[in-house]
């Protein structure tokens, strides 16, 4: 699956996107687990949002290896 990077999260990580192989029946959340892993759970808080193939998702959707999922930080308006 293509996973994408945004915002400050691009900026912090140093990637804007990689390429991963899941296992069948991972959920949003259990991508996000293994992101910060991989990373560390101050680039990974509980309110950052996720979205697959474009749309908002939530921890307990379920992903295949042909989704796209974008996560990135929640946006403040001024």
């Amino acid at each position: 699956m293509k996973v994408l990077y945004f915002a400050s999260l691009k900026e912090t990580t140093k990637v804007s996107g990689e390429d991963i192989t899941i296992s069948s029946g991972m959920t949003a959340g259990e991508l996000r687990s293994l992101l910060v892993e991989k990373y560390g759970d101050h680039y990974f808080p509980n309110n950052i949002l996720c979205a697959v193939n474009q749309e908002m998702a939530n921890a307990s959707t379920v992903l295949t290896n042909s989704d796209e999922v974008a996560f990135y930080p929640p946006v403040t308006g001024g």
